[in-house]
């Protein structure tokens, strides 16, 4: 009997850690993508557009409050898994804007990971993406994660909260772009094709409807990436180009904002192709604050 009692103790006390930890870690992930506040302009995308912007600087020049719901390797579906979260939370209801990063290789899937679904454990509590990360996980994947809370967090799932804790948006990706390897690789044909996969372009038009539904304006915000990879394949870059802005011809709540021809030759402010290093992210929030302050923040 003693024994018994021993060991449901102890399952109570790792129970009550198990959800301590994770409640704490939790907290801190909502800090920092922002997901504990009414904000008033909402940011989703993938690493590009994360390290694209500077939060507190775009908070301090705009006079909103910003949610960077930015995740690293995350496709299309998941994105609109992350707007429908944060569109389903009590904290939705000051929402205006929705920054939506997009660019020329979104609907091929190439480069990122078919197990982005993971990123979202910490999450699980919330019903859509309980459901969105039952359908893609193993059974046995899915109850571990939902049972032990603590196992729901990676060792780049503890940094962000860390971050969110502490504070911290800063971009470390210092350094800049190696010109002339991304020059070899282009002429060999090394690099990342275009193409459409009409399941993410069904998944990105559903969240253009989410939002237009919920009276929402999304600005489809087309992240600069080098000149060189801009030119790899140009008639289809154009095609995705002028994708963009026919959506955002047929929909007044729809606006496109190409930061391209602006951006893509200047080489010193990329850490790699795709990525901007702190040097660029400064130029871009600058011109996204000048953006939003002249078109009015609708």
């Amino acid at each position: 009997m003693k024994k018994a009692l021993y060991i449901v103790l102890l399952l109570i006390l790792f129970v009550a850690a198990d959800r301590g930890i994770s409640g704490l870690l939790n907290i801190g992930l909502n800090r920092y993508f922002g997901l504990n506040q009414h904000s008033q302009i909402l940011i989703i995308g993938h690493s590009q557009l994360m390290l694209s912007f500077d939060k507190e600087k775009l908070e301090h020049g705009t006079g909103y409050k910003v949610s960077k719901y930015c995740r690293e390797g995350v496709n299309v579906a998941d994105r609109y898994a992350m707007v429908k979260q944060y569109l389903d939370s009590p904290f939705c209801d000051s929402l205006t804007t929705i920054l939506y990063g997009v660019d020329q290789f979104m609907f091929n899937g190439e480069g990122l990971s078919a197990n982005s679904y993971t990123l979202f454990y910490p999450f699980m509590d919330h019903a859509d993406m309980n459901a969105y990360i039952r359908a893609s996980a193993s059974k046995g994947d899915y109850w571990k994660h939902k049972l032990i809370c603590s196992t729901r967090y990676s060792d780049a799932l503890l940094n962000s909260s860390i971050r969110g804790w502490t504070r911290n948006w800063e971009n470390y990706k210092t350094g800049e772009l190696d010109t002339v390897t991304l020059r070899q690789q282009v002429d060999a044909r090394q690099q990342i094709s275009i193409h459409f996969e009409p399941e993410l372009r069904d998944a990105f038009e559903k969240t253009i409807a989410l939002a237009e539904k919920r009276q929402i304006h999304i600005i489809l915000v087309n992240t600069p990436v080098a000149k060189m990879l801009n030119e790899y394949e140009p008639e289809k870059f154009e095609q995705v180009h002028s994708y963009f802005q026919s959506l955002a011809e047929q929909s007044a709540y729809v606006d496109y904002i190409d930061l391209n021809p602006e951006f893509a030759a200047q080489y010193d402010c990329f850490y790699d192709p795709i990525h901007v290093n702190p040097k660029g992210q400064e130029a871009i929030t600058k011109q996204l604050i000048v953006f939003l302050n002249q078109r009015g923040h609708k």
